[in-house]
């Protein structure tokens, strides 16, 4: 019988990486903002979105979002919809410092501003009782 022995790989050598201003640049499209700005917008407690489900056929497709990026830093525009009875300034407030920090954090530009519209009131019936 042959003796086999069991041989570690052998790493390539590694090639230095040119410094980080010479290996090219990265460009976030308007359409990733607009895309997560969405998002980040339907996560906000008291925004209904209407972009799935029956109500796609009834309403607008919210929440939408617009983006235009200027290098690193972008100008939102949002519509949402809002749940009826909610106050619209707080929801405003909270719905702009959210959509800010996940397209800061997500998306890594920084965002000047950040226009919020409330374009759809949605009142959500809770379902009847039903007494058996």
């Amino acid at each position: 019988m042959a003796d086999t022995a069991t041989l570690a790989p052998v790493a390539p050598e590694r090639v230095p990486l040119p410094a980080p201003e010479d290996r090219g640049r990265t460009t976030i499209a308007d359409g990733v903002v607009s895309r997560v700005a969405s998002i980040a917008a339907s996560e906000v407690e008291a925004v209904v979105d209407t972009r799935k489900g029956w109500t796609k056929l009834v309403r607008k497709g919210l929440p939408h979002a617009e983006a235009t990026v200027a290098g690193e830093t972008s100008s939102i525009r949002v519509e949402v919809a809002a749940t009826w009875p909610t106050p619209l300034a707080p929801l405003v407030e909270r719905v702009r410092a959210h959509v800010t920090e996940r397209v800061d954090t997500l998306v890594g530009v920084t965002v000047s501003r950040v226009d919020v519209t409330v374009a759809d009131v949605v009142h959500l019936d809770a379902p009847a009782r039903r007494v058996v």
